[in-house]
């Protein structure tokens, strides 16, 4: 068993996050960031990302990275996980300017030109359709969704995408496979003293598309309700990446990508946390899935 009071007593500490996956989170003398999880108090699938997360600091922790935080220890047994970082202050959406938007890119793209570590590939699968009940599933957490709206969206449109979403799936997963993090949103990055984006949260971390990080950070800002400017941004991308790899990306592929990699998402996500909200925030995000579905012209 890890003895966690050996990096908690005698120093002061806050306990910052109780994670909703089951995380206990400290601050600790205001200079360092303890992360621990039982397994026995959180679902085994989550159990298994965190075992990846450690697996995938272990094996970047000797090679320095621009996008990883600094990470002293991370341990791993069968029954909990630790990880011991340095602490970072969180870059202020509010104030995204163009300096900010460069240094997430960069960030994004050195992720994404950079080397997998091996055990990455020991689970690699070509992407599988949806079974007939999940498809049911979502189109009826959307139906309810609009539901709550009544007359004020098209419900058409959400029958096309059920009804082709497993092509679109199919088509999606010819993308070129890179190093992605898999769940880039902005409560996952850090800033350091230089101004330099660090990313954290590494459950997810897999081998997949590009496409994937950079449509799930943009919705997830657009849900918000924060704008910032899409073809900035992914100059900024596609700059980076010739910068570091040499690699040419084309914008329209790399669009189209995106767009599926949202219609994707939204269909079988985003009706989970809608409920309630205003028909301006489901306007957002149900009109952008339909729009990128048509643009997709799969």
């Amino acid at each position: 068993m890890m003895n966690v009071n050996e990096y908690l007593n005698g120093h002061n500490v806050m306990k910052i996050k109780v994670g909703k996956s089951g995380a206990d989170v400290y601050e600790i003398d205001g200079r360092y960031v303890l992360k621990h999880v039982v397994r026995q108090k959180l679902k085994e699938e989550l159990f298994a990302s965190y075992t990846r997360e450690v697996l995938f600091y272990r094996s970047q922790m000797k090679r320095q990275r621009v996008y990883l935080p600094e990470v002293l220890q991370a341990e791993s047994s069968e029954q909990e996980m630790l990880i011991f970082m340095k602490k970072y202050r969180r870059p202020d959406r509010d104030t995204i300017n163009a300096e900010l938007i460069q240094h997430i890119t960069k960030s994004l793209a050195a992720l994404h030109t950079d080397t997998p570590p091996s055990f990455m590939y020991k689970d690699q699968k070509k992407a599988e359709a949806l079974s007939d009940q999940v498809i049911a599933e979502c189109l009826c957490g959307w139906n309810s969704i609009l539901a709550e709206h009544s007359g004020s969206f098209p419900e058409k449109q959400l029958e096309e995408i059920a009804g082709r979403i497993n092509h679109l799936i199919a088509w999606h997963d010819s993308e070129d496979r890179v190093l992605i993090h898999g769940d880039f949103h902005w409560d996952n990055l850090l800033e350091d003293e230089h101004g330099n984006i660090l990313l954290c949260d590494w459950q997810s971390v897999n081998l997949g598309g590009a496409s994937g990080d950079l449509s799930f950070f943009l919705s997830r800002l657009g849900g918000d309700g924060i704008r910032i400017n899409t073809t900035v941004f992914l100059d900024n991308y596609v700059n980076a990446i010739r910068m570091l790899s040499g690699k040419q990306i084309r914008m329209q592929d790399l669009i189209r990508h995106m767009n599926a990699a949202n219609v994707i998402t939204s269909f079988l996500f985003w009706h989970q946390y809608l409920h309630g909200s205003s028909e301006e925030r489901v306007r957002d995000i149900y009109s952008k899935m339909t729009k990128d579905f048509k643009d997709c012209n799969l």
